[in-house]
């Protein structure tokens, strides 16, 4: 038979350290060669009857020599130090009972060891930061050190502990883990695996995110190089004028220009101040409060044209000036980094203490008079709105895209519609644009 040659290798040589460990594997050793059921017993094989057989004298012979196959074993599985405190013992077991004496302690050892055990499993915690695979790994490195002592120690207690542990980022999938199987059921390696594809999915999301916003920078920064490089280009003397240093200009009588491009021109009327002797191009009196000029509604639209410079600027969401302060609406907005309310009474919880300063399109600062919970009244019910800040001078409350993608949810843009989906890959709501902004309505209507 191919078995017949199987040799396990030996356990590796007790120093001292990790008795439990060690002695899990010297067992299964000495069961691979039919050896350990002779370790608890001092009783001496039964002598031969009298006129034995062959067969009867092989057998006797064996069970006298399994003792000492025994003994050999456990002596070359340890060092010299640990040696010489079992050379001394006669029989296999006093060898045995020494080594877990001194090394695994006495059984009231044993037990604060295990209290002590327990007590660090009732009080780890997933970090913020931290990572399934890390959590699970802390957590069973304390559950086997628990059954290694002898203590039973069911799957059930340990899924339990995940799953009332876990940060605030991972209540979508346990939600739904609830309502798609029975959690009583669930074994601790399909939870893991579970928590871990949510994890990936999550990463790989916020990676697309943060590549769309590196390119839109790029783009942006390409935009206002070519800009500049235009600008410079503008301010290049001509080749005619070069050429034609020392021809002078009959209007202005100076040099380096030729008479189409000079300002100053004694026979043209400018059209905004109606003055003469310039042109409109020039005319110092343009942009003046006072004069003729197209007023915009939206002001806030004028600042992301004039903010070709900026380039972190990658997105802006803007309202117009002109509507009125509401309380009801809320807009999609990609620039703020936090959900903003500036409803105090919609508030559930709300944390004065947490006070801070917002940044706003013009580069002012407003203050955040505090954070917390926000319940809004749906089609379908409640919904609580998580970690909105409380800021009574904007006109409008904001949704924070980024803060949407950091839980999990993917928020696309496409024509004239934002199609919002959880982090299960559900549909939550479409969005139409409406005056240029993204404004979302709760009743469904």
């Amino acid at each position: 038979m191919a078995s017949s040659g199987f040799s396990p290798a030996a356990p590796p040589v007790f120093n001292g350290e990790g008795f439990h460990i060690w002695q899990v594997k010297m067992r299964t050793y000495l069961q691979a060669f039919d050896l350990w059921e002779v370790v608890n017993t001092d009783a001496e094989p039964a002598p031969l009857r009298a006129n034995p057989t062959v067969a009867q004298i092989r057998q006797h012979t064996d069970e006298r020599t399994k003792r000492h196959k025994a003994m050999s074993c456990i002596q070359n599985c340890v060092s010299d130090v640990i040696f010489t405190r079992i050379m001394a013992c006669e029989t296999l077991k006093q060898a045995w009972d020494k080594l877990k004496e001194e090394f695994q302690g006495t059984e009231r050892t044993r037990q604060q060891q295990l209290l002590n055990l327990r007590r660090d499993f009732e009080n780890i915690k997933m970090k913020e930061e931290g990572t399934v695979k890390q959590y699970s790994d802390r957590i069973m490195a304390v559950v086997n050190n628990i059954r290694l002592l002898g203590e039973q120690f069911n799957e059930t207690r340990i899924v339990e502990k995940v799953l009332s542990t876990l940060p605030e980022r991972y209540e979508v999938k346990i939600s739904s883990l609830e309502d798609s199987r029975d959690l009583a059921t669930i074994s601790l390696t399909q939870l893991i695996n579970a928590l871990y594809a949510q994890e990936q999915r999550r990463a790989s999301r916020m990676e697309e995110h943060q590549e769309g916003a590196f390119q839109a920078k790029a783009k942006a920064a390409s935009r206002t190089s070519a800009y500049k490089g235009k600008k410079n280009l503008k301010n290049r003397p001509k080749p005619d004028a070069a050429r034609g240093g020392d021809r002078l200009c009959r209007f202005c009588k100076k040099p380096g220009h030729p008479e189409a491009r000079c300002w100053f021109r004694p026979d043209t009327v400018c059209q905004n101040c109606k003055k003469r002797c310039h042109v409109e191009k020039v005319c110092k009196e343009k942009g003046r409060p006072g004069q003729n000029q197209p007023q915009h509604k939206n002001e806030e639209a004028q600042v992301a044209e004039e903010s070709s410079d900026h380039e972190e600027q990658v997105f802006a969401v803007s309202c117009s000036a002109g509507q009125k302060k509401g309380t009801k609406g809320w807009l999609l907005d990609s620039g703020c980094t936090n959900h903003m309310s500036l409803d105090e009474t919609i508030f559930k919880t709300l944390d004065r203490s947490c006070k801070t300063k917002v940044k706003i399109g013009n580069g002012q600062l407003i203050k955040a008079e505090g954070k917390g919970d926000v319940q809004i009244c749906t089609a379908t019910g409640d919904k609580i709105i998580k970690n909105v800040l409380l800021v009574p001078e904007i006109d409008k409350n904001l949704l924070s895209i980024s803060q949407l993608l950091g839980k999990g949810y993917s928020v696309v843009f496409k024509g004239q519609e934002c199609q919002i989906t959880d982090p299960n890959g559900s549909s939550l709501m479409t969005v139409t644009m409406s005056d240029k902004c993204f404004e979302v309505n709760w009743s469904g209507d």
